[in-house]
């Protein structure tokens, strides 16, 4: 049977203790883990978002650098071969200039040396030099073509001169031969002048002789 409520004993010892007026006694508190935790992930965060940050400036920097490098490097190439065409622009005009110098005499020579040698009874009224490919007896090369013209009082001092102008020396050229052709006109009925053209021709391929520009 049971026993009625009002037959209940009370504890034999009344609990007068506070539960919350006791001291936490764990050991590890769960809370400060948990912040702990969050305040290391926290500060892991923001040192990966810092790095990532000190790299893309970092980058960037570099970026900017080697970009300013670039365009100042562009700007130099440019001055670079602009030089360089301006450069083979000079060396073919001087390859141009030394193929003009490059001949068997000076013209300056070569009139000096007409000057030596006219006969008195002959005169001279132009001196052209030109110059053209040879192609005679199969030996290349550029020929040199001296045409004079002018006046002679006799026929005779016409043929000494040409035979001046075969002997001489100072027109004997290195590694050329000279020929000499004649154009006569009639005689003037009122002078008795001989108007003449001599074309003194000086064709590469002969032995070479010692006179010449280089020997002058």
């Amino acid at each position: 049977m049971k026993r009625s409520e009002k037959n209940r004993q009370p504890n034999w010892r009344p609990n007068f203790v506070n539960a919350s007026d006791l001291p936490d006694i764990k050991v590890v508190r769960t809370n400060f883990i948990i912040n702990f935790v969050a305040v290391a992930l926290a500060l892991v965060m923001v040192g990966m978002f810092l790095s990532r940050e000190y790299k893309l400036r970092s980058l960037e920097t570099t970026i900017d650098r080697l970009e300013s490098r670039i365009s100042k490097a562009e700007s130099v190439d440019k001055k670079s071969l602009r030089l360089s065409r301006e450069f083979k622009d000079v060396a073919a005009y001087i390859v141009e200039v030394g193929k003009f110098l490059d001949t068997p005499f000076y013209a300056h020579e070569l009139v000096q040396t007409f000057a030596s040698i006219q006969p008195d009874d002959l005169i001279y009224k132009s001196i052209d030099v030109s110059e053209k490919a040879n192609d005679k007896d199969d030996k290349k090369g550029i020929a040199y073509q001296v045409a004079l013209s002018g006046d002679a009082k006799s026929l005779t001092v016409l043929d000494e001169f040409k035979r001046i102008l075969a002997q001489a020396d100072a027109l004997k050229f290195p590694g050329y031969s000279i020929e000499i052709d004649e154009t006569l006109q009639g005689r003037d009925e009122e002078t008795g002048i001989f108007p003449y053209r001599l074309n003194i021709s000086f064709i590469p391929g002969a032995p070479d002789q010692k006179q010449g520009k280089d020997a002058s």
